[in-house]
């Protein structure tokens, strides 16, 4: 998995960190492994059919056209919020919830 990433990254003109940071960023609700390897799949899938003469050619980068097609469009990831260990003790003591 990690020679695949790294070819690609080298391909696309892009360090190994700033694609996995792309990844990450559009990943949605599946793992970073689990997009990542989607992610390699289906720019391998999508070179193949360009070069067959199957799909289109994309204007700039594969990982981009693969990126939004596949993984998904950027999100914007909303922090989970835990409560503290003092704002439990003081929900407990107000029996609030």
């Amino acid at each position: 998995m990690w020679d695949a990433i790294e070819t690609i990254a080298r391909l696309e003109g892009m360090t190994l960190n700033s694609l996995c940071a792309e990844i990450d960023r559009r990943r949605r609700d599946i793992g970073l492994t689990s997009a990542t390897r989607v992610f390699i799949i289906s720019y391998y899938r999508h070179l193949v059919r360009s070069y067959e003469g199957g799909g289109p050619k994309p204007n700039g980068s594969l990982a981009r056209v693969v990126l939004d097609t596949v993984v998904g469009r950027p999100v914007d990831r909303m922090p989970v919020l835990r409560p503290t260990a003092e704002r439990g003790r003081n929900l407990a003591a107000t029996g609030e919830d």
